[in-house]
């Protein structure tokens, strides 16, 4: 794994938690990086949306509103239901049974626990998935958006049934897919987009307690 995903991993399991900070002489330490490899690193994690850099204090692991977190995701529904869309069908045999594969690994990862596991092979099915529209902005721009809630991601992973939830919706993604069936793709993924939201405006709420004020 490079580092650089490896330290946006530890981000979402909060090995840094929202508002931290990142320090850098024990990144360097751990990693066995150069000063000038870090400023990089952390200068491409800032690009993801995952850390801001303040004059004297550092790298900060960014704790976006819930505000900024339900327009994120109301971003992402208008960009990945047009992606659907937009996607033709038939999808080719191998890229579909690409697909199956990524799914059926990211169930037995959910069945076993194995949460890292999850993540990485849930980030690159969505990937794979998307990779058929052939929009190729629309699908950096996906991916883009899709980076910056990577930090709430965890949220709900321990929730009972919650993985359950997200393998059926997978699985019911790849069968419209195989029916060759738009408005059922659109559907799925529309109902696929994580109520992650949801769950962390709780958990900000429980941390900071109040909630936000309006403007």
């Amino acid at each position: 794994m490079e580092v650089i995903d490896q330290i946006e991993e530890d981000i979402v399991f909060g090995l840094y938690p929202p508002g931290s900070r990142i320090v850098e002489d024990a990144l360097q330490k751990r990693f066995g990086l150069s000063r000038y490899l870090l400023r990089s690193i952390l200068g491409e994690l800032e690009n993801r949306g995952l850390v801001t850099r303040v004059p004297n204090r550092g790298a900060l692991v960014v704790e976006p509103t819930p505000d900024e977190i339900d327009d994120l995701y109301e971003v992402r529904e208008i960009l990945e239901l047009r992606a659907a869309e937009r996607t033709p069908f038939p999808i080719p045999p191998a890229g579909l049974g690409q697909m199956e594969d990524l799914v059926e690994s990211h169930a037995e990862a959910a069945a076993a626990g194995d949460l890292r596991r999850v993540f990485r092979l849930n980030v690159e099915l969505h990937r794979h998935q998307y990779s058929f529209c052939p929009n190729e902005m629309l699908q950096r721009v996906i991916e883009e958006y899709s980076r910056r809630v990577h930090s709430i991601r965890a949220v709900k992973y321990n929730d009972p049934g919650h993985l359950d939830v997200v393998v059926a919706q997978h699985r019911e993604i790849v069968e419209a897919m195989r029916q060759c069936d738009t408005a059922r793709y659109v559907e799925a993924v529309r109902v696929h987009l994580p109520d992650s939201s949801i769950a962390y405006r709780r958990a900000w709420e429980l941390k900071h307690g109040r909630t936000e004020q309006a403007g």
